[in-house]
């Protein structure tokens, strides 16, 4: 049987499909991606105080401080999304020690547990399952990979999160020993928000 020619598209057709594309990812490209303020978690707010772990306020705005709207947020501190509707706060880490079924944790290393939590303070449901977190250790910035144990740490964020609504959820990473710091790094992967960073003091 001969094999059927297929029919040739009309120039302008083509040039139609590329100009639209081209308009379409011009219009992705254009649209700016909302950049998070800092602010004090509500809780925070209610007893006058912010956490910044075991260093002191002065050394929180070094190496694990508060370096403002443009550098990364101390312990305690919110990351405040106005358009999206969304407040993310990390917590100070806190040492321990994994059990024999936890996965993700390297001899020699330190085992941190860090606690993120979302606030929907907008008026639409967020799907928390997106959000993702990640960790640097030490001046060097070395990724570390997360530490899964149990039900409790590594599982991450699941289901909608309703307006007026928190959500939290305890994530680990390992740390060298002479590692001063942990920087935490949290993206709702929305298409609309940047990702907002915390260093912390070890």
């Amino acid at each position: 049987m001969p094999a059927r020619a297929l029919p040739r598209r009309h120039p302008l057709f083509t040039a139609a499909v590329t100009a639209t594309t081209v308009l379409a990812l011009g219009a992705l490209g254009a649209c700016s991606l909302e950049e998070p303020t800092t602010g004090k978690s509500r809780a925070a707010k209610a007893t006058g105080k912010s956490k910044h772990g075991k260093g002191t306020d002065k050394q929180a705005g070094t190496s694990g401080g508060s370096g403002g709207e443009s550098g990364p947020r101390a312990a305690g501190e919110s990351a405040v999304y106005r358009d999206k509707g969304l407040e993310v706060t990390v917590a100070a880490p806190a040492r321990f020690t994994p059990s024999a079924y936890a996965a993700g944790h390297k001899s020699g290393k330190h085992a941190y547990k860090v606690r993120v939590t979302l606030e929907n303070t907008g008026d639409a449901k967020i799907d928390t399952a997106l959000v993702s977190v990640g960790a640097r250790e030490g001046k060097d910035g070395e990724t570390t990979a997360g530490i899964f144990d149990g039900e409790t740490v590594g599982n991450g964020f699941t289901g909608q999160l309703l307006p007026g609504k928190r959500a939290t959820a305890t994530f680990g990473f390992d740390a060298a020993p002479a590692a001063k710091t942990l920087d935490i790094e949290v993206s709702v992967n929305d298409f609309e928000t940047e990702p907002a960073q915390w260093s912390l003091s070890l």
